[in-house]
């Protein structure tokens, strides 16, 4: 045979050795460090050979370095410094390192263990450690008499006792028998005298033994046991940064309660923005965000920016109210606040300031549609940055808005907050199952054959079944739900969200929050106003047959707002033929249309003052731009518009619209324009006769209003004033806001509020000069250090609902439907305040319209089917019913009137909390020693049907599972812990079963599975076509030009394909470059300058250089049983 092993062919170490201890009688191996694995490749010979006593001596110590083991040589080592106790127990750390890990999680080695523990019992494996590091290897071997020609021989070489080292990995090893062996042998046993026994000593061997059954992954657990842990590694998953009492004292001496719940975000938003370099904010309105924010900035020592609604930024000479007020109590003097209106400037100010490093983002919400202007602003200055985002209601939106907010500071092919990290693939096919759910709860019972076809083909392609009612609906709701916990799932590691019924039932906050008053149990109230039968006639006409949905045969035809459905052939649309440029253009205008047809419609709702006012605004544009287009044959639809409806409020739609309609007629055209010319129009005619029937329709609802007298003698208008008399006799210390969604609704009631309370009222119209905001503070902020009583009643926009503390007011006024219960809980929120408790109770008001000499119960009817006629109008502008519920009347009214403190829920957190705390106080012990438990334990217990949870940390927990029948392939998903909360919940007395005989194969398929494969965008997507444009100007463009930015463009390149960081706005300028001829090379040179000033050259590297890892370790597998 050959001399040399190098495992490179059929001759392998492993092979080698295995023929040998089978004939040996004693074996001695001085090796670099005892792996199980090197043992574990010989189980099978060693089994062979009951006689054979092995000696193993260890050279070397193990530790994890980058995930991996690595064996070395301890510095105290070296120098003889450790006593032989130090040495053993760096040995056994070592070997319990080694153990616990993947390499070792296999079904042969839970089985094979037990035999070598059983060798170390019986004393035929015996090991011991070196004094000092050694990192020879040799293995010498005394065979059994009878053996033909020798009986001693030794191998040496590189090999480690290792898996790898005895099979796969290049070797060079020699087999020595003649020469040398007794000098081999004398080195082997020298070194074995000196070194420290690990076996032979009783105490070290049973210290041995406890170790490789009690502290490795070959652990025996109970379900409860198992149960337990995995609620410590979620609990323990939110982890915190500590503070020091400076922190405390700054709360203290600006007149801040320290609350323990506001230091715990804090200490855990430090620990959020170290591992994700953001953090979002999400508490419920009126505990505190802003002060929250303002201390993890203090703490994060570095300087930065606040981006806020103007309204709330406070002055900056004064610097008693607002952000400009926060960032001086926590002393971030060299911060500023901008403006969210002046993100243009912003931009510029942060890329020449080399020192900001923290972006603070008040109303984050607002910043949830990537393809518009702003949020590339936003995107750029955020770039690089820490970012902390403040936002009640993170989750109360689609995908793509979530993903618009992790965008700001993670970067979404390179995601740490889930177990894949590509944020883009996930979200991806969260927005793919939205979009057909959406569709599906919209058009399943549609008029037109060929929406229901398509809403049925997408309930084949979410369910794999056929559409059959009623299950069907019931599926989608469940599956809807489940969507919404998936997202918030992975939103979850960078979220901080408590709710007030968190804080009440939180062991450790629920004596802060008695701070906090509570709204009223029959709140809202209803404060009815009358019409003639005339007027509710009439109210019905204009819901029904005016601005009714347009596939109901509204009259209402918007035309100017969708000239692209007049300019292209119909049967494209229908058939769904469009490309996807001229599908981007069809429904971003559709969705104008849409938006303001709804626009009026809530205007009707909120008052008839400022509904005449609209119509007046609807139809001075319609005649301008019906007189541009008689004049030029041409229109000019202005793209802002369709970017606007997303980031700006209705107030300021409606103004920007009339400002830009009065321009066009001076020749005065936007930058970001199309212009569409008649002559191409398919539906030329039409076009003129829609805009021409619209203006119509706007002169007869003005001659109605006019002749039932709605204007001027509005009865909701006199409810409101009666009841407000009555109710500050009643009860004169109450302030009162009332809140309207509509600026022109606050300019109609000002004059009519006015008479009546003379100097009494406090009107915000849009409007927040320096003397409202400090009229604001001193009569409406209980917190405030100047007090004033110059005012009962605030009268405003929902400019003031949000960020302002209003809580010396003790009731609300919805003075218009608020068919968001966000939208109520943001309002209530201004009087709600953890700094400072006024009122015990407080009181929501709501108005509806029902008919005169009606009593109580009719009323509400007539309310009822009134407000129905709305939410059927306003579609998916409000989302009251759930797909499965039959919507009624009684119904919507009720979802109406409910309180929002109904509205909260416990969150998941909370109550696993209220549960380990429970557990922990009756077994206490348990809890001791759950720290000890190694990680890769398993158990089975009994249950309603059989399954694998494999439990996993990476920063948070993460769940796998597996269904299986009895010879069904198993299903496997990804699920979250609030989901399989009750499959692991038990008591102390469940039984351990044994592992299935499924186990093993299913486990190991666990381990490998990934939830989501990479899968690359559409070709219509706007990815896609950023990405092909770019490899043309890469690849086939030869211009100067184009060359100088090269190396810009395979950034940009290498961004979309591996870092997703772009904004879609972003992209859309990347795929609207051309290169036909050489104007439009100009015009590509000129963007491709200016996205790498706006960028920066190196903006990648930068990105790369932020990068975390994650290790992901199994904590825990639960196979559930069906007996």
């Amino acid at each position: 045979m050959k001399n040399f092993i190098t495992n490179s062919d059929a001759e392998n170490l492993k092979k080698r050795l295995s023929d040998l201890i089978i004939n040996s009688e004693e074996l001695k191996f001085l090796v670099g460090f005892f792996y199980f694995s090197g043992l574990k490749e010989l189980y099978t010979s060693l089994t062979k050979n009951s006689n054979v006593i092995l000696k193993v001596l260890v050279g070397l110590n193990v530790d994890k370095l980058n995930y991996q083991l690595i064996e070395y040589a301890d510095s105290d080592d070296t120098g003889g410094h450790l006593s032989n106790e130090e040495i053993y127990n760096k040995f056994l750390g070592s070997l319990k390192k080694s153990i616990n890990t993947e390499k070792f999680d296999t079904r042969e080695f839970y089985e094979q263990v037990k035999y070598f523990i059983e060798l170390i019992k019986k004393d035929h494996l015996i090991i011991r450690k070196t004094i000092e590091p050694n990192h020879a290897k040799l293995y010498i071997f005394r065979l059994q008499s009878g053996q033909v020609g020798r009986n001693t021989l030794f191998i040496t070489g590189s090999s480690n006792l290792t898996s790898s080292g005895l099979t796969t990995q290049e070797e060079f090893n020699v087999e020595i028998s003649d020469y040398g062996f007794n000098d081999a042998e004398e080195y082997f046993d020298n070194l074995w005298e000196e070194a420290v026994k690990i076996t032979e000593d009783s105490v070290c061997k049973k210290r041995l033994i406890e170790l490789l059954e009690k502290e490795t992954l070959i652990k025996e657990i109970t379900p409860f046991e198992a149960y337990v842990l995995v609620l410590k590694i979620y609990l323990d998953s939110f982890e915190k940064k500590i503070t020091g009492q400076s922190l405390i004292k700054t709360l203290q001496d600006n007149g801040y309660t320290p609350y323990q719940y506001q230091l715990d975000a804090i200490q855990q938003a430090l620990a959020i923005i170290e591992r994700n370099n953001g953090v979002i904010l999400a508490d419920v309105v009126g505990l505190g965000k802003t002060i929250i924010a303002c201390a993890v900035a203090r703490e994060l020592k570095k300087r930065g920016v606040i981006i806020c609604p103007p309204g709330i930024m406070g002055d900056p000479r004064k610097k008693d109210a607002g952000w400009n007020m926060y960032k001086e109590q926590f002393g971030l003097y060299d911060w500023e606040v901008w403006s969210l209106g002046d993100l243009d400037k912003l931009q510029e100010v942060v890329k020449k300031a080399k020192d900001i490093e923290l972006i603070i983002i008040d109303e984050a919400h607002r910043f949830r549609n990537q393809d518009t202007e702003n949020y590339e602003y936003l995107k750029n200055i955020c770039r690089n940055k820490l970012v902390i985002l403040l936002t009640a209601t993170p989750f109360n939106n689609r995908p793509a808005d979530i993903l618009s907010l992790l965008k700001l500071f993670i970067t979404p092919k390179k995601s740490v907050i889930t177990l894949e990290n590509n944020l883009v693939d996930k979200f991806r096919t969260f927005k793919g199952t939205f979009d057909r759910l959406a569709y599906i709860k919209k058009y399943y019972n549609s008029t037109s054959e060929q929406k229901r076809e398509k809403a049925f083909s997408n309930y084949e392609a979410v369910f794999g079944e056929k559409f059959i009612l009623p299950s069907a609906l019931g599926k989608i709701k469940q599956r809807s739900k489940y969507l919404a916990k998936q997202i918030r799932n992975v939103i979850e590691p960078v979220t901080i969200r408590r709710n007030r019924l968190d804080l009440e039932t939180n062991p450790f906050y629920k004596k802060e929050v008695q701070n906090l008053s509570k709204v009223s149990k029959d709140s809202p109230k209803e404060w009815f106003f009358e019409l003639t039968k005339e007027q509710s006639d009439y109210y019905d006409i204009v819901l029904k047959e005016y601005f009714a949905d347009p596939d109901e045969s509204g009259k209402f035809k918007g035309a100017i707002y969708r000239p692209f459905e007049y300019e292209t052939e119909r049967e494209k649309i229908k058939d769904e033929k469009l490309s996807a440029k001229d599908n981007f253009e069809f429904i971003q205008q559709r969705n104008l249309y849409d938006f303001m047809r709804r626009l009026l419609v809530k205007r009707f709702e909120s008052s008839f003052g400022s509904f005449e006012q609209s119509l007046k605004n609807f139809k001075h544009i319609t005649e301008s731009v019906l007189e541009f287009i008689e004049k030029t044959g041409k229109y000019i639809l202005d793209r802002g518009l369709l970017e606007r409806i997303y980031d700006k409020n209705l107030d300021e739609i409606e103004a920007y619209l009339k400002e830009y309609s009065e321009k066009i007629t001076e020749g005065v055209y936007p930058k970001n324009h199309k212009i569409y010319k008649l002559s191409d129009f398919k539906y030329k005619k039409e076009f003129i006769e829609h805009i021409n029937s619209d203006l119509k329709m706007f002169d007869e609802i003005l001659e109605f209003l006019h002749k039932l007298d709605l204007v001027k003698n509005d009865p909701k208008t006199n409810c409101l004033l009666q009841n407000l008399k009555l109710q500050i006799k009643k009860e004169p210390q109450r302030k009162i806001v009332i809140f309207s969604e509509y600026v022109d609704t606050v300019k109609y009631l000002e004059p009519y509020l006015e008479k009546v309370f003379k100097g009494r009222v406090l009107t915000i119209a849009g409007d927040l000069s320096a003397h409202k905001l400090n009229a604001i503070y001193k009569n409406f902020d209980a917190s405030y250090p100047e007090q004033e009583n110059n005012y009962d009643i605030l009268l405003s926009s929902d400019k003031i609902s949000e960020g302002f503390n209003l809580n010396r007011a003790g009731i609300v006024i919805n003075y218009d439907i608020p068919w968001n219960p966000v939208r109520v809980i943001q309002r209530v929120g201004r009087i709600n305040r953890i700094s400072k408790k006024v009122f015990n109770e407080l009181y929501i008001v709501n108005f509806f319209p029902t008919e005169m000499g009606a009593e109580l119960v009719k009323s509400r009817e007539i309310a009822s089917n009134k407000m129905f006629l709305i939410h059927n109008t306003l579609g998916e502008d409000a989302k009251i019913f759930d797909i499965d519920e039959e919507p009624s009347p009684a119904k919507l009214y009720e979802r109406i009137q409910q309180n929002p403190q109904e509205l909260e829920e416990q969150s998941f957190y909370t109550k696993v909390l209220q549960d380990f705390i429970k557990i922990k106080e009756s077994y206490p012990d348990l809890i001791h020693v759950l720290d000890k438990f190694p990680p890769r334990v398993k158990v089975a217990k009994k249950h309603n049907e059989n399954e694998l949870l494999v439990f996993i940390k990476k920063g948070r927990l993460y769940i796998h599972c597996a269904k299986y029948a009895h010879d069904d392939k198993p299903e496997y998903l990804q699920i979250t812990f609030e989901d399989v909360f009750n499959k692991i919940a038990c008591l102390p007395e469940e039984k351990s079963l044994n592992l299935s005989q499924k186990f093993w194969d299913i486990y190991e398929e666990i381990k490998s599975f990934r939830e989501l494969r990479s899968t690359p965008a559409s070709e219509r997507s706007l990815e896609q076509q950023a990405i092909n444009n770019l490899k043309t100007f890469l690849n086939r463009i030869q211009d100067d030009r184009i060359f100088e930015y090269k190396d810009f463009l395979k950034t940009l390149l290498e961004d979309i394909l591996d870092y997703g960081t772009l904004p879609d706005y972003t992209l859309r300028r990347i795929s609207n470059l051309e290169s036909s001829d050489e104007k439009k090379i100009e015009r590509a040179t000129r963007e491709i300058k200016a996205l790498k000033k706006e960028l920066g050259e190196n903006y990648l590297e930068q990105e790369k250089s932020r990068q975390k890892d994650l290790t992901k370790e199994i904590i825990v597998a639960i196979e559930n049983q069906k007996l």
